[in-house]
């Protein structure tokens, strides 16, 4: 009795490899830009999330609390560049900087490559009082890509201190993504 070995020949598995490379490179930007709309996406959270945390803290202990862009998580950067992240402390001293290590309440890192924060020129930072309101003008955090500068939304503060999210798709970044 003859038995015919199972398997594959060199032909069916070249084919299948070109299908499987084909569907892949296909399959790889649209990846891209899921990626790139989830780390955006984050990146809304992250900073509305710190801006709630904030009012909240700063009605629940009765003194004032700020939120504003930083590079190294213990001091507040003076420019509108939010993308190496940020801090929320307490400011009972209404002071520009934290006052201590320990008076910063949450750290955020950066939000990664590809993606740009930029505030609104004039307002660097956001401080709310025991109020749970932010007095001053609307704070506007825009976020951009950085490749082809492409708008994907905004964190808007208003002066009742509330944190709102736009999004948007297909639409030109209006700023220039300088560092300054």
């Amino acid at each position: 009795m003859k038995s015919k070995a199972a398997g594959f020949t060199l032909i069916e598995l070249l084919v299948t490899l070109a299908v499987v490379t084909i569907l892949l490179t296909l399959g790889m930007p649209a990846f891209g830009n899921l990626q790139q709309r989830n780390r955006a996406a984050n990146a809304h959270h992250l900073l509305t999330t710190s801006l709630a945390i904030a009012r909240l803290t700063a009605v629940q202990r009765g003194e004032p609390v700020s939120v504003c862009p930083s590079t190294d998580g213990t001091r507040c950067r003076n420019d509108v560049v939010w993308d190496d992240g940020w801090i929320v402390f307490a400011d009972p001293a209404r002071a520009n900087q934290p006052a201590s290590a320990a008076a910063v309440l949450q750290r955020v890192d950066p939000i990664g490559n590809g993606l740009a924060l930029r505030s609104t020129a004039g307002r660097t930072r956001v401080r709310f009082n025991p109020s749970g309101w932010a007095y001053g003008s609307n704070l506007s955090v825009r976020l951009c890509t950085t490749q082809g500068q492409q708008h994907l939304g905004s964190v808007i503060v208003n002066n009742a201190g509330r944190p709102r999210s736009e999004f948007f798709e297909n639409k030109p970044c209006p700023y220039a993504l300088s560092r300054q």
